[in-house]
């Protein structure tokens, strides 16, 4: 599955709605075109009616596919809906070009788009898969150039049962569609904070939610997986059917199948009351010991959260702060926020008390932007590492407008609070591999990327990638010289580069290869699927 709610490939889209027009529109559009297009995705090859004989497209997994009957849903480079379905993944960096598509309606169909793969030039040749659920993971997590791309857009159905007080959702649906159908029930979930953000990848990686103090990850609230394995067979993972699995998809990845639908736990919908503010960079120390405050909170104040967003605004050529306050049972001024809120701002707040997938819409990621991440830290909830953050953004700040000019580039430098009791809440409901129970100190999650706005982003990328990993390593190695490192990596927002999965702790990291061992003998999904974080790369 791709990973990713936001990845080291995704800047926050509170900033990019600041300075970045809007370039394309969700998947619900390129879903309606897949239902228009369907009768003609396999065009300009010739085919009879039982495929026992046919003129090769020239790529042999796509010819397997149309073997077994799935010509309906492989979409050639000649298909109409091709350029569409290029252009499904977020980022530039990810929008490639593979032999076909195949886009299944079921799970059916996704069973036997994994056998008819499988067996594909008898399982040679130098050719890979990738899955994609929303597209929003960095690397090759959910784009391929040489192979196929299993695009799951399609299987976006979200229902929900009354007596169960349970909720049905695909793993190809869009976290603000899920939203918006289960509030006709008047319910909610544990999802993305983005409405365009797949389902799929989110949960898989642990998923962080406004509502995670008061409910943990979204991968804490599943009680149910339906899974695709390597050898076509489709089973159910939940508490008591096949319990190792159920655990090791708390976070665990791409490393056992392809999860088809996840069954959620709901929630009465409450709106969300949110005030977001926009600071001067001259209060960023005081705003720092604010969060830090509120980072030490205990679980009475679960209903609030909250993000901090340095961010260089290339309109203004200068660096503002952007802090939005939510508290999830619509309160109005929440007291947990008067020390953030006596800081001066720069305009006045803008509240607003809206529903979940209101908010998830207002908060719409844009597509097609060149970004540079290298992925998230974790430290302890020092103020002095968060202030050495800030200093270490603004060195890469004027850095970077030396080097491409001050109109040429936008940055974004977060701060999320991870309380230990994220961790307890996990424990409570069954365990995740996340591994946060390892430490018992409070946390704090910061980001940081950089979006380049110049028609030669390409070639930038490479020199603005090197100084922002160096920054980045900066940090860690200060944290460590003052001993407030912390070892997680979070998942849905990791450079390819990082050892996530590695960072869950050696138990965790035992259970996940065992599990993909006896779900997975042959390895399937860790070589022909190689995008994304293997438990087979993790010493």
């Amino acid at each position: 599955m791709d990973i990713q709610a936001n990845s080291s490939q995704t800047i926050h889209t509170q900033f990019i709605n600041m300075i970045i027009p809007q370039f394309s529109k969700p998947s619900k559009q390129t879903t309606a075109a897949l239902a228009l297009l369907l009768p003609v995705a396999v065009q300009g090859q010739s085919f009879t009616t039982n495929h026992t004989s046919q003129t090769s497209t020239g790529f042999a997994p796509c010819d397997s596919l149309i073997a077994a009957n799935l010509s309906s849903i492989v979409h050639l480079p000649s298909s109409p809906l091709y350029s569409t379905l290029v252009a499904g993944s977020w980022a530039k960096d990810t929008q490639r070009a593979p032999w076909c598509f195949v886009t299944p309606c079921n799970t059916d169909e996704v069973s036997k788009t994994v056998v008819a793969l499988k067996d594909a030039g008898n399982g040679a040749g130098d050719w890979h898969i990738a899955i994609r659920s929303g597209g929003h993971g960095g690397g090759s997590q959910n784009s391929i150039e040489q192979g196929v791309i299993v695009d799951l857009s399609r299987m976006n159905d979200t229902t929900f049962d009354a007596q169960t007080e349970v909720a049905s959702v695909g793993s190809g649906a869009r976290w603000g569609e899920v939203y918006a159908e289960l509030e006709k029930f008047g319910v909610g979930v544990t999802g993305g904070r983005e409405a365009i953000v797949g389902v799929g990848g989110l949960i898989l990686g642990g998923g962080l939610s406004w509502y995670t103090a008061r409910e943990g990850f979204a991968c804490d609230n599943v009680v149910n997986f339906e899974v695709v394995l390597a050898n076509g067979e489709i089973v159910n993972a939940n508490a008591t059917d096949n319990s190792d699995l159920f655990r090791a998809l708390k976070g665990g990845s791409s490393n056992f199948g392809i999860v088809t639908k996840f069954d959620l736990k709901t929630f009465p919908a409450d709106k969300l009351s949110i005030d977001q503010r926009t600071i001067s960079s001259e209060h960023a120390g005081g705003l720092i010991d604010a969060i830090a405050d509120f980072t030490d909170l205990d679980q009475t104040f679960h209903d609030n959260a909250m993000i901090a967003m340095m961010m260089y605004n290339p309109q203004q050529n200068a660096t503002i702060i952007t802090v939005k306050e939510i508290n999830t049972m619509g309160k109005v001024n929440s007291t947990v926020f008067d020390a953030i809120n006596r800081i001066p701002t720069l305009a006045p707040a803008k509240k607003q008390t809206v529903t979940l997938a209101d908010s998830a819409k207002s908060a719409a990621l844009e597509a097609n932007t060149r970004n540079v991440g290298v992925g998230p830290l974790v430290i302890a909830n020092d103020p002095q590492v968060m202030r050495y953050c800030v200093e270490q953004h603004e060195k890469l700040i004027e850095d970077l407008k030396k080097v491409l000019g001050p109109n040429e580039f936008a940055t974004i430098q977060d701060f999320q609070p991870f309380p230990s009791y994220f961790a307890d809440i996990g424990v409570q409901k069954g365990g995740n591999m996340l591994g946060l129970e390892r430490s018992s100190r409070n946390k704090i999650m910061t980001i940081s990327g950089v979006i380049l706005l110049t028609p030669n982003s390409e070639k930038q990328y490479p020199q603005v990638y090197q100084r922002l990993s160096a920054m980045t390593e900066s940090i860690k190695a200060f944290a460590k010289s003052v001993g407030s490192d912390e070892e997680l990596i979070y998942l849905p927002y990791a450079n390819p580069m990082q050892d996530a999965i590695g960072s869950y702790g050696p138990a965790n990291v035992e259970h996940i290869r065992k599990v993909a061992e006896k779900f997975d003998p042959s390895g399937f999904f860790q070589h022909r699927v190689p995008g994304g974080f293997k438990i087979s790369r993790v010493n």
